[in-house]
């Protein structure tokens, strides 16, 4: 895979992991917002491996889960994304997927895009959410992208 999107793929499960200790340390795992915003992150996460993979996305409503089912399921795509972006050659980064939430006219995207599309929603509702961390009264992690390069590229940390 190109090392420019491999890194954006590292740094998203890096950011991710880190705004998860965030939130775990701030006392506020029940706040609705910020459930019901990362619900949506990470179903839409979710959703681009379904559709990567060649399944129909799963794009039901339902409440908010718990934080820990959050984590968890954050957790298992981001080791889908790993497991994925080994996998992926020029070909198949070119293939074409059809994005189904946009009907008409249809979005139809490279693996590429696709994956572009998922690293920067995430960074979008992330810096939402450690915004909302903050009004909360909580602290924030800095994760922007220099400082994960400064930092040598670390792993996600998830425990």
């Amino acid at each position: 895979m190109h090392g420019s999107l491999n890194d954006l793929l590292g740094h998203q499960s890096w950011a991710d992991a880190m705004f998860f200790h965030a939130w775990a340390g701030s006392g506020h795992q029940e706040d609705r917002e910020l459930r019901t915003r990362t619900d949506h992150l990470v179903g839409v996460q979710g959703a681009f491996l379904q559709l990567l993979k060649g399944q129909e996305p799963d794009l039901a409503d339902h409440p908010p889960p718990s934080f820990q089912a959050l984590q968890q399921r954050c957790l298992a795509n981001h080791e889908v994304f790993l497991a994925l972006s080994r996998g992926l050659d020029e070909t198949a980064l070119a293939r074409k997927v059809r994005v189904p939430w946009f009907p008409e006219p249809p979005c139809v995207v490279s693996v590429t895009d696709a994956l572009l599309q998922v690293c920067m929603h995430s960074q979008h509702h992330r810096g939402q959410n450690m915004t909302r961390l903050k009004a909360l009264g909580a602290k924030a992690a800095n994760v922007d992208y220099i400082i994960w390069l400064w930092k040598q590229k670390p792993l996600g940390r998830w425990s």
